[in-house]
């Protein structure tokens, strides 16, 4: 696939090093594009899979990131591909950049500056990125993700360099798939896409939140195998409400106030439409940071007509839910055996005590039996149907009849929940008093503190550890550095979506699905809790190793593409016979692979006795 130029001015590398032709293409190109604002290039793009080696002009090789190798190229590949001599004489294994990049990245004291080098290595060897990351999940996962992503998406306008993925505007309304249509890529089989309202524990970022969708699809790719020409991320700017960002000289996204209401609602409906019509109705639509107040009601929305899900709501909720699980293995109490308080009542709150109560009732509880056992408390306090204002709307199937109570200590020690879990965004709210309380609720309190980033947690794996008399099981959103107590050193779980969401997207692309149902969040946690090891739990971990992420991720999608043919939403037809095959076969290749053309031979051909050429007739 060539760049945006038109097919008139797409001419042969001969002709634009003409010295005639070249002043005649500058000169075409600048009336159709501002050289200053212009995305277009003049040499050939590599789409997805599809290379075509002989058009392909020689430097393409090291400037498109997605065929770059760097001083890996052979003698016989620099030769032939017309790069012989644009490269120093040595030559170097991918393992022996890896190794170079390894030392290059840990000359950086600062997180956000090893960003900024994992970043620009993307940009310019896309092979070589994904294979150190893939290879070092437990070192760089803190970098490209969570923490670091969130100051990253802070700083986003101070480290913006290239274009990567789509800015779409409330201006732009009218025109989505207009916008959809330029990027180049055809075969895109995934979107994450925010508004950029509730970024991490940060807040309203708008345009900023960008880092988040890229973050995300790099893990896709890092941590799944799929492919990164597949994957599309995408920021809906419809404004911000953030005054900072309003008054920064480097704000990079529309200077307004957000649009709300019908106006927002109809960009929404817009924008999915379009991408289903520009890419299939089996794309992957995945819902990320939007806010309380769009959040859910989108989920419900679009859920039902559209191959989505809310990665906030519905992959916290697995991955949280997949902890619970893994710690009944330490606490020997079932799910419907415990009492669980939330602080905090918004979407990942209520996304985690629906997956909950549907896994208490795969133990054999009812519904009604399930969510009596659910209890949450915001920032006007306990959800109770007394208290003034009632319980919002979101949440109302989680409010109870009892007395009202405004302060959070009193309610530990009231209602005496044997499972503590934050979705606050509010940093050391889980106090001494308030852990001191859990361990004397309950022999071994389970107390998850999943705010993100680090600072917004509601307590640190320490101080769980310290207030509880070591007898906690904890796990956190972002890491802790392993916890010293008694002498015993605890390396503590981190319920990090990327457990779930590379997983669940890899067996709904392979497959096809249609639509993602609830249970396939419930079956992704499960094949998660199965992945836990004792050795993880001796080390008080519920979640395995993070370098093991990417085999977790593998089993997910093979139980998800399973489930996809089961209950008959699966589109790819007929039904693989060997699905573990299936998968791995449409998996990314981390590894260099031959830039030379593709050649084979043909057989001998048949002996024949051919005729000598006659001489043409004088009254033809």
């Amino acid at each position: 696939m060539f760049s945006c130029v038109p097919r008139s001015l797409k001419c042969c590398t001969n002709a634009l090093g003409s010295k005639r032709a070249l002043p005649y293409v500058q000169t075409q190109l600048s009336e159709i594009v501002a050289p200053s604002t212009s995305l277009c290039r003049t040499y050939h793009e590599v789409t997805g899979n599809i290379i075509c080696p002989n058009m392909v002009r020689g430097i393409d090789h090291l400037r498109d990131p997605r065929l770059n190798k760097g001083l890996a190229f052979t003698l016989e590949e620099r030769q032939a591909l017309g790069i012989h001599g644009l490269l120093a004489a040595k030559f170097k294994s991918q393992e022996e950049q890896l190794d170079i990049c390894r030392i290059s990245i840990d000359r950086y004291e600062d997180n956000l500056n090893k960003y900024l080098y994992l970043i620009e290595l993307q940009d310019r060897n896309e092979k070589l990125f994904f294979r150190l990351l893939s290879e070092n999940v437990e070192k760089y996962l803190p970098i490209v993700y969570t923490p670091t992503v969130g100051l990253a998406c802070q700083r986003f306008g101070l480290i913006y360099r290239r274009p990567r993925g789509l800015f779409i505007t409330i201006n732009d309304k009218g025109h989505i798939f207009n916008i959809l249509k330029n990027w180049p890529e055809p075969d895109v089989r995934a979107i994450v896409f925010t508004d950029g309202e509730r970024i991490l524990g940060l807040g309203d970022l708008g345009a900023y939140g960008m880092g988040i969708p890229v973050g995300k699809l790099s893990l896709y790719t890092a941590l799944a195998g799929i492919k990164p020409h597949q994957c599309l991320p995408i920021t809906l700017d419809v404004g911000t409400d953030n005054q900072d960002l309003l008054e920064d000289p480097l704000y990079i996204g529309l200077r307004q106030r957000r649009v709300r209401g019908k106006e927002y609602d109809e960009f929404i409906d817009e924008f999915m439409e379009a991408c289903v019509q520009r890419y299939g109705q089996n794309t992957l639509l995945q819902f990320e940071d939007f806010a309380l107040i769009n959040a859910g009601r989108l989920l419900q929305k679009y859920r039902n007509k559209y191959c989505t899900f809310n990665d906030d709501i519905q992959g916290t909720a697995s991955v949280a839910v997949a902890g619970l699980m893994a710690a009944v293995r330490v606490t020997k109490r079932k799910l419907g055996e415990n009492i669980y308080l939330f602080l905090g009542a918004g979407s990942a709150s209520n996304g985690i005590a629906n997956l909950i109560v549907a896994a208490m009732m795969s133990e054999g509880l009812t519904e009604r039996q399930a969510r009596e056992r659910v209890y949450m408390f915001d920032v006007d306090g306990l959800l109770s149907t007394r208290r003034e204002g009632g319980v919002p709307e979101h949440a109302k199937a989680f409010g109870k009849d009892i007395e009202p109570e405004k302060d959070f200590e009193a309610c530990v020690a009231k209602i005496k929940p044997s499972c503590l879990i934050g979705c606050s965004t509010v940093g050391g709210a889980f106090t001494p008093n308030v852990l001191k309380q859990m361990a004397k609720n309950i022999e071994r309190p389970v107390i998850f503190a999943l705010s993100n980033p680090t600072s917004k947690a509601e307590c640190t794996a320490q101080d769980a550890y310290d207030h509880t008399e070591g007898r906690c099981i904890f796990a956190s959103g972002s890491p802790f550095p392993p916890v010293q107590y008694n002498g015993k050193e605890y390396l503590t779980g981190q319920g990090n979506n990327s457990y779930i969401f590379p997983g669940i997207a890899l067996g709904v692309i392979a497959t096809a699905t249609h639509h993602i149902p609830e249970t396939m969040f419930l079956t992704a946690a499960r094949t998660l809790a199965n992945y836990v090891s004792e050795a993880d739990l001796a080390l008080g971990r519920i979640y395995p190793s993070l370098a093991e992420v990417k085999d977790v991720s593998l089993a997910i999608a093979i139980e998800v593409a399973k489930m996809a043919y089961d209950e008959g939403l699966a589109s790819v037809y007929p039904e693989p016979k060997d699905i573990t095959k299936h998968i791995e076969n449409q998996m990314y290749n981390y590894n260099y692979e031959s830039s030379m053309p593709v050649v084979w031979d043909w057989k001998p051909e048949e002996k024949f006795n051919v005729r000598p050429i006659q001489p043409v007739p004088k009254n033809i």
